[in-house]
């Protein structure tokens, strides 16, 4: 009589595999021995004859018991020891080459998920992997363009308010060997603003084309100024006097020049004046024009006075007899 094979050795498992364990080596090894792709034809039905029993719990725990799942191999007195008849339904998986249904033949007994796996043949997964069908063998293989590849290019204030031309390395994805590559960074360009580059992400498979490589811009902080989308703020600190009784003070730009800002008399702390025009480029499909720039009055409060100061704000005190608080 021949000896039962070692189940768990022919799916490549350990006997402790869950049946999770085993379902995966089962269908990478049928995906690998299938006769439809060129695997030999008895390899393949022993694999299928240990994953019919190791994935039945009740043959499982037969043949890890006596080792064998064939009630009629087991050295008890008596016949049967689970009682009754068959306690496997009876029914095996046989190969066959004919084309529609399944391709195991047969049925009953348990074992092979067929729904499963037709399930996930429907869903355009395949049991044995994407290029294989059961009635007409290998199927086609479709291009697939290749991901897009993502990097991130810090620049300047100044070369996102300008515009630039900034260099990359990445990896060519027909060559796979490093290539420098001049990224134009747009006038107006954004904080998170993306640069795509078509062509230079990962490789397709199949003969598909490669995916595109996305560059997302980050700005460094600036000492003087910031964007709200096209808008540039600037901070503009103010003496008591000038907020008190207004002033003409020279400011800088974003764009290199400076202008005049007339600070109104009464001006308060955090009051925003605005110069039109004098922002970042708009971009997108439709925008046009340019930002403002956004200067915030900061009124400077001083630490310390000399006599002739406190003088004048006691002056400034007893002309003034109204409460500011009301």
């Amino acid at each position: 009589m021949a000896s039962t094979p070692d189940y768990y050795k022919t799916l490549g498992v350990p006997r402790s595999a869950t049946a999770s364990e085993i379902k995966k080596a089962f269908r990478k090894l049928a995906r690998e021995h299938h006769p439809d792709a060129g695997g030999d034809e008895a390899k393949f039905k022993e694999i299928n004859e240990a994953y019919e029993v190791l994935s039945d719990d009740k043959k499982r725990e037969m043949y890890d018991q006596y080792g064998t799942a064939n009630e009629n191999q087991i050295p008890f007195q008596g016949g049967n020891p689970f009682g009754g008849g068959n306690p496997f339904g009876g029914g095996t998986y046989t190969y066959t080459t004919s084309g529609g249904g399944n391709p195991f033949g047969g049925g009953g007994g348990g074992g092979i998920d067929w729904a499963d796996i037709l399930e996930s043949l429907r869903n355009g997964e395949g049991a044995f992997g994407t290029n294989w069908d059961f009635g007409g063998g290998a199927r086609q293989a479709q291009p697939e363009k290749g991901a897009d590849k993502k990097v991130t290019l810090t620049v300047s204030f100044d070369e996102a308010f300008k515009g630039a031309e900034k260099k990359v390395r990445v990896v060519n994805p027909e060559t796979q060997e490093k290539e420098t590559l001049t990224i134009k960074v747009p006038a107006g360009a954004m904080e998170g603003g993306r640069v795509r580059m078509k062509g230079k992400g990962h490789p397709g498979a199949n003969g598909g084309a490669a995916g595109d490589l996305l560059v997302t811009i980050k700005i460094a902080p600036d000492a003087n100024f910031s964007r709200k989308g096209a808008d540039v703020i600037t901070k503009l600190p103010v003496s008591i006097d000038e907020a008190a009784l207004g002033a003409q003070i020279v400011v800088p730009t974003p764009s290199g020049k400076k202008a005049r800002v007339r600070v109104p008399a009464g001006t308060q702390d955090g009051a925003v004046l605005t110069l039109k025009g004098q922002g970042a480029p708009r971009l997108g499909k439709n925008a046009s024009g340019t930002g403002d720039l956004k200067v915030e009055i900061e009124v400077k409060i001083p630490t310390t006075l000399n006599d002739e100061q406190k003088a004048a704000l006691e002056a400034f005190k007893a002309a003034t007899p109204e409460s500011v608080r009301g």
